[in-house]
């Protein structure tokens, strides 16, 4: 580390002692216990956080990059299969993710550091990941990420992940409909609704971008109400325009649906 990086960090942990936080689990995780539910999953969340030891800004104020998260930890069995929805770059742990982040913003820091500005933008990214649907043999996980690493403005995303418990895999669409032309156009008709446009409306560029055709998200979930699809921003719109869901209820989906499908709503109708 320069002697400028070493003395900045010196002068900011005497002033702002708990700012800095060692990087390690039994420090940084605060862990929430949740009770077993009968022929459920039974889970605990983890809260983890972690800064990096360069600070932004000036003599009257400094700020930090952090990285944080939020995600369930189940049984070995189960979170060995659903280990890929809460470290989505293929990470072990979730201090591996914490370094992969701030290592990054360290170098960029460094570098600016050495040519002599200390205003640099900081960073943020923030997951979560949460338990949406939880039934005899079936999960349902929503992984929301949310950072900013420079430019005009963050991103944030949401990831969702259906796993089957018995078969041990993750449900692709095809394994809970039978029929994905009709629910094609079943979620079209949602999706104009939705958007105040007609039968007949073309979506004109505005919608879909360059291939103009209305097209299901690869983003779906299995939830409460039905089933979700979720489209993030650029997807189908422009960033300002945000985040698209749109949900179809089972009662609309009963003709279309697998054995497996029809299973989960089933468990589903049954727990409501």
């Amino acid at each position: 580390m320069n002697k400028i990086a070493y003395s900045m960090l010196v002068g900011c942990m005497l002033s702002f002692g708990g700012c800095v936080t060692e990087n390690r689990p039994d420090k940084n995780k605060e862990v929430e216990q949740r009770l077993p539910v009968t022929d459920t999953a039974s889970y605990r969340i983890v809260h983890f956080k972690d800064f990096s030891p360069y600070f932004s800004g000036t003599d009257t104020q400094l700020d930090s990059t952090t990285f944080s998260a939020r995600y369930p930890v189940f049984a070995d069995d189960i979170d060995s299969l659903v280990k890929k929805a809460i470290f989505i770059d293929g990470e072990d742990n979730i201090e591996q993710v914490a370094d992969s982040f701030l290592g990054g913003f360290n170098e960029y820091a460094e570098e600016q550091i050495e040519r002599g500005d200390q205003t640099f933008h900081t960073w943020y990214k923030h997951q979560d990941c949460r338990v949406v649907l939880n039934i005899p043999g079936f999960l349902t996980l929503r992984h929301a990420i949310n950072d900013y690493t420079g430019g005009a403005h963050g991103m944030e995303l949401e990831l969702w992940y259906n796993f089957d418990l018995h078969d041990r895999k993750q449900l692709a669409l095809t394994d809970v409909v039978q029929d994905t032309s009709k629910l094609r156009a079943l979620a079209e008709t949602y999706f104009r609704k939705q958007e105040s446009l007609d039968d007949t409306t073309s979506y004109g560029g505005a919608y879909f971008f360059e291939d103009n055709t209305f097209a299901l998200a690869e983003n779906f979930g299995m939830t409460a109400e039905g089933l979700l699809f979720h489209y993030n921003p650029y997807e189908i719109k422009s960033y300002a325009e945000g985040a698209t869901t749109l949900l179809i209820p089972y009662s609309e989906l009963k003709d279309i649906l697998t054995d497996k499908g029809k299973a989960i709503q089933l468990h589903i109708s049954t727990k409501n």
